[in-house]
Parts: C-alpha cells; sequence; structure tokens
C-alpha cells in the first residue's frame, strides 16, 4: 500500500532520525537566520530571537517535513507522484519539493483557501483539488484517493518523517545559541511543537517550550484540558493555517506528556503582534505565526529578566491587501 500508515512506535522521535534529516535536508535547504530582536527584547525584559522560517522556501518550516518525508520514498513510489492535504502551507512544501525531486504532487485544499495560497501551488505545477469546510473534510477525501491510486499520502502532521524534518530547527538551534531558555512555537495539528519537544529533550533538555493556538483553532488546548482528543465543530480563527479541527494520537501524546504549558490568545491579540512585528521587525508573517509573540506580548507566558526566549516565525504566507484588511478590523 502506498499511502504512508505507521504502527505503534516509541513517542519521541529518535535522536537518530533527526540527526539523519538534518544531514538528508541539508542538501536541500540552508539553515535559516537567527536574530535577536531589539525592539521586543526591550519590550519583554529578555533576549528575544526570531527563528526565520519565514525565508524558507516557500516561506514556512513545512518545507523541512515535506523533504524529509519524499526523500524517503522509495524512488518507484515517488516517481508515481504524491498526494497531500493542507491548509496551505504544507500542500506548498510538498509541491515544492516534489517539483526539485522530478515528481509531482496533488493537494487537495479546503474551501477556505485563498488565491494566496494557490497561486504559489499553480505556479509549482501542482494539481489543485477543493474539498470540503476544513481540513479535515479535504484530508479524509486525499487520503482516500491515495489509497484507491497507490500513490504515497504525505500527512501534514502525524507522520513521523515529517515530524523528524521539523525537529531538524532545534537542532540548527543548538548550534546557533549556546542556551536557549525558552521556545515558543505556534501549534495546528500538531506536528511542528512535536518535532521540536523530541529535539529539545535530545539536545537541549533544560530547554522549556509553550505552544500557542488562537481561539478558534485551539483543538490541542482544548484535548490537553481534557485528557482526550477534542474535536473542534468547526475552525472560527482567521489562523487558517492552524485549521486542524483534532490533533492526532502521536502529537497528543508527545505534547502532553513533554509540553511545559499551552496557551491560547485572541485573532485581535494575533493581529496586533503581527502588526508590530511587521512595523518594527520588518517582517511579515501570518496570525497563526505572531500569535506565539502576542502571547508573550499578554503575559501568558512567564519569562525572566536575561532568559533566551526564542520564538518560530513559522510561516508568512499571507498577502498585504488581506493583512491591510486585518488591520482596519481588528
Amino acid at each position: 500500500m502506498a499511502a504512508r500508515f505507521f504502527a505503534v512506535l516509541p513517542m519521541l522521535i529518535e535522536e537518530s532520525n533527526i540527526e539523519a534529516a538534518t544531514r538528508r535536508i541539508g542538501a536541500w535547504l540552508s539553515h535559516t537566520p537567527l536574530i535577536r530582536s531589539e525592539h521586543f527584547s526591550r519590550r519583554l525584559n529578555a533576549n528575544v530571537w526570531l527563528k526565520l522560517e519565514t525565508l524558507q522556501p516557500t516561506h514556512s518550516f513545512k518545507v523541512r517535513g515535506a523533504f524529509n518525508a519524499l526523500l524517503q520514498l522509495p524512488k518507484e513510489i515517488r516517481e508515481r507522484g504524491v498526494i497531500t492535504a493542507s491548509g496551505g502551507n504544507h500542500g506548498l512544501a510538498v509541491a515544492h519539493a516534489a517539483a526539485a525531486l522530478g515528481t509531482s504532487a496533488r493537494v487537495y485544499l479546503p474551501e477556505t483557501a485563498t488565491q494566496a495560497k494557490l497561486e504559489p501551488l499553480k505556479r509549482l505545477g501542482a494539481e489543485i483539488v477543493i474539498h470540503g469546510a476544513a481540513w479535515d473534510e479535504a484530508n479524509a477525501l486525499a487520503l482516500r484517493t491515495a489509497n484507491d491510486a497507490g500513490r504515497a499520502y504525505i500527512h501534514p502532521f502525524d507522520d513521523r518523517d515529517v515530524m523528524a524534518g521539523q525537529a531538524t530547527i532545534v537542532r540548527e538551534l543548538v548550534d546557533q545559541l549556546p542556551r536557549i531558555d525558552l521556545i515558543v512555537t505556534s501549534i495546528g495539528g500538531g506536528g511542528l511543537i512535536s518535532g521540536i519537544l523530541s529535539s529539545v529533550q535530545h539536545f537541549t533538555p533544560s530547554t522549556r517550550v509553550v505552544g500557542v493556538e488562537t481561539e478558534g483553532a485551539d483543538s490541542m488546548f482544548q484535548s490537553r484540558k481534557a485528557g482526550r482528543i477534542v474535536e473542534l465543530p468547526a475552525i472560527t480563527s482567521i489562523a487558517e493555517t492552524l485549521g486542524a479541527r483534532k490533533t492526532a494520537q502521536t502529537q497528543f501524546d508527545i505534547v502532553s506528556k513533554h509540553v511545559n504549558d499551552l496557551v491560547t490568545v485572541s485573532d485581535d491579540a494575533a493581529i496586533r503582534a503581527l502588526l508590530e512585528i511587521l512595523n518594527h521587525e520588518k517582517l511579515l508573517t501570518e496570525p497563526a505565526t505572531a500569535c506565539s509573540l502576542a502571547a508573550l506580548i499578554e503575559e501568558k507566558i512567564e519569562v525572566t529578566r536575561d532568559e533566551n526566549v526564542v520564538i518560530v516565525l513559522c510561516g508568512a504566507n499571507v498577502s498585504l491587501d488581506v493583512v491591510l484588511r486585518w488591520a482596519t478590523q481588528h
């Protein structure tokens, strides 16, 4: 069967797999910069560092996991083409990796997908299928289609190869910053934070990790509070790239056991942070990224003086006209 399924495996991504992923994707991706933000360091009375995943070729961290997953497919499977479902960034990452590796990609997206998400996919030659009101519905159809067609299916978060690719962020960070006291990252389905938590346990175990979601796209927060996986009835946040109505068991287990805290912020707070990042750092980000800084600004995450705090700026796939509309509305 070409679709990618996994039996019960050890919870964390293994150190050897993260090291292998770092070497594997290094032939295709450069390390992203880590910069100290003078503005946010003064504002938060700490040393605030920004990991610029927005400078990846697809302007999102997702390309790490996509390359790691595609590169491990048997050549004959990869050449048939790959299938995935995405709120936007993962689909773009898979399409980019597929084009670079000389194969094709079919991407299923929900009806909420914007032109800012669709146009880059078209430029990469991806086949686009629009289905369902949310990612979960598009994903269900993508998985069925992959099974029927005998093509590899690349899950955006519930895939250990994808998670190992995302974990390479921390493997880079430990070479860029000798002491990391806190990493703050946003959560969609949970693949990024699960990779980060795995990597932290192996390479910098004293580092705290806090995950952030926006209200209305807070399936992990609600699940952890309930002690079980909770499916949201709908995604009501503007942070559509956090738009998985529920996480999966592996991600829930890793986060439940290893995260230091989960917090939520409002859409308004995320937009205010987005505009502050744009005004002071001259960096455009998505609300799904800016929410991490919003949580710090709103003092929902405790930091102490002179701590080294790393914010993963995970994505920037948003158009300026949408940002201007948000600035007016929020």
